[in-house]
Parts: C-alpha cells; sequence; structure tokens
C-alpha cells in the first residue's frame, strides 16, 4: 500500500492523541490530515465544507453553553445543540458526500462459519467525535487515569458477560479463540477511531448533555438509558439481535461514565468488549 494512503489516518490519529495533550496539537493535526486527506482522495468536493459546518456548531454550541443562564440563552442552546446533533449524526451514518472509506485489509474469514470481515478508515464521525472532546466538552485527561480504568474493570467484566451471553444465545456469535496480527491493526483503529467517536458521541455529548438538562435527582439514569437506546438502534443494519446487543452494551458503557466521569472509562469498557468479541468469539458474526 501507498504510504500516501494512510498518512491522513495517521495525522487523524495524532489528532485524537492530540485531545490529551493540547488544543494546538489536535488542530493543527486535524488541518493537516483535511489537507492530505483531499491530497490522497480520501475526502472529496464538499466534505471540507461539513467539517467546518460541524465545527461552527460545534463551536457554536459551546459558546450559547457558557452563557448565564435566561430563557432565550435555553431556547438557543437547544436550538444549537439540536443542529449539532443533526450535523454529527449525517456526518457518522454516514450521509454526506465527500467522504470516501480506505480499505487496509481486504475481508477475509477469520473464523470457520464467520462473515467475511476487512479493515477500512474513514474521517466524518472521526471527527465529530474530536470536536466534540475538543470544543463542547473537553472532559479528556491524563491524570488519575489508572484509576479510573480501575474503576470501569468490574463494569467491563459485566458488560462482556452480558453481551457476550446474550449473543452466543441467539446464534449471532459462537466461541472461537484465536489470534490473528490483524489484532495489532484492528487495536488502535477501534480504540482511538471507532471507540473514541462513538463514545464522544453518545456519552460525551449526548448523555453528558441530557444529564443536565433538568435539575432533578434521576435525570443522569434517564439520559443514561436514552444514550445507550440509541447507540443500539443505529446498530439496526446489523439486525435485531445486534440493536439488542447494541443497548446492552451501551447501558454498561454508560454507567462507566456515568460512575467516572470521564470518556476514556466508557472507551475502555467499549473496547474491552470489542477485543473480547474479537479474540475470543466469531467475528465479527456467524453466516
Amino acid at each position: 500500500m501507498d504510504p500516501l494512503t494512510i498518512l491522513p489516518f495517521a495525522l487523524l490519529l495524532a489528532a485524537v492523541l492530540g485531545l490529551w495533550i493540547h488544543r494546538v496539537v489536535w488542530v493543527t493535526a486535524l488541518a493537516a490530515a483535511v489537507a492530505s486527506g483531499y491530497y490522497t482522495g480520501a475526502l472529496q468536493g464538499l466534505a471540507g465544507l461539513w467539517i467546518l459546518i460541524a465545527t461552527g456548531l460545534a463551536w457554536l454550541y459551546a459558546r450559547i453553553r457558557a452563557r448565564p443562564p435566561s430563557p432565550g440563552t435555553r431556547v438557543l442552546r437547544v436550538a444549537s445543540g439540536l443542529l449539532f446533533l443533526a450535523c454529527g449524526l449525517a456526518m457518522a451514518l454516514p450521509l454526506l458526500p465527500g467522504f470516501n472509506r480506505v480499505e487496509l485489509v481486504a475481508p477475509q474469514v477469520l473464523s470457520a462459519g464467520a462473515e467475511p470481515y476487512g479493515v477500512s478508515v474513514g474521517f466524518p464521525k472521526v471527527v465529530v467525535g474530536i470536536l466534540i472532546l475538543g470544543l463542547i466538552n473537553p472532559v479528556l485527561s491524563r491524570r488519575g487515569l489508572g484509576d479510573v480504568l480501575a474503576k470501569a474493570l468490574p463494569i467491563w467484566l459485566l458488560t462482556t458477560v452480558l453481551v457476550s451471553s446474550f449473543a452466543l444465545a441467539l446464534g449471532y456469535t459462537a466461541f472461537a479463540p484465536k489470534w490473528t496480527a490483524l489484532f495489532l491493526l484492528w487495536a488502535p483503529i477501534n480504540l482511538f477511531f471507532t471507540c473514541l467517536s462513538e463514545e464522544a458521541f453518545f456519552r460525551g455529548f449526548l448523555q453528558y448533555e441530557l444529564a443536565g438538562a433538568a435539575r432533578v435527582p434521576f435525570m443522569p439514569t434517564v439520559a443514561l438509558v436514552i444514550a445507550a437506546l440509541l447507540f443500539g438502534l443505529l446498530h439496526y443494519p446489523g439486525g435485531a439481535t445486534y440493536v439488542v446487543a447494541g443497548v446492552i452494551a451501551g447501558l454498561g458503557y454508560g454507567w462507566a461514565f456515568l460512575r467516572t466521569r470521564r470518556i476514556e472509562a466508557a472507551m475502555g469498557v467499549h473496547f474491552g468488549v470489542n477485543a473480547t468479541h474479537f479474540l475470543l468469539f466469531v467475528y465479527p458474526r456467524l453466516t
């Protein structure tokens, strides 16, 4: 593979990692990723415009939210939040033109009876995650990371048991331990692109903002459930079993975030569930 093909995504990874360092780092890396994406063809046409619109909406929402509370501010906050939510969903699904996925590994069968699986990467969902954690809720930190992950460990164990048991019972997957060098490529992409972007959107934006929408004791739990339900529903291309498994998993990821107030905890549980599925069960699913 031409090294230039992966350059935009290497820079995109640098932008993600820059979220733990400084705003200058992630902004510079993201700008370089977009420029190189156009050069290599990963981005075309209006992709840059969609990224600029998403950036503007994220900045606008953060600015409005920082204003002193008033009836007018609340209306503007809800309106700008819904606009960013719609834009983020349109980019993440993806529904907007100009974003091309780049195949890194062609589909292959990892276990007997499994659907073929390949590794590909794209821009839009990751960009939305970066904007949420960089502009709206910059909650990432290197401080106390070990303690955060330790608190998330029992949640990962419980979530993994529940999701795996459900998937096994309904014949979605089967126990099939394996090792493949593909994991070494899959793991960083899954953790820093898939898990970060999805946890940023569903926990760092949706759950976090809903939890603060009303000052009632049960609102954080309501927010957790709503975010988990929407997380599951967006897995509908995988069928009803995948949707329910997504809801169960989303409850675990949301619980980790609620317990620690750190996205890293939700990311850790999410990646742990995914890695267990990849290494110990038929991946991605039985045919």
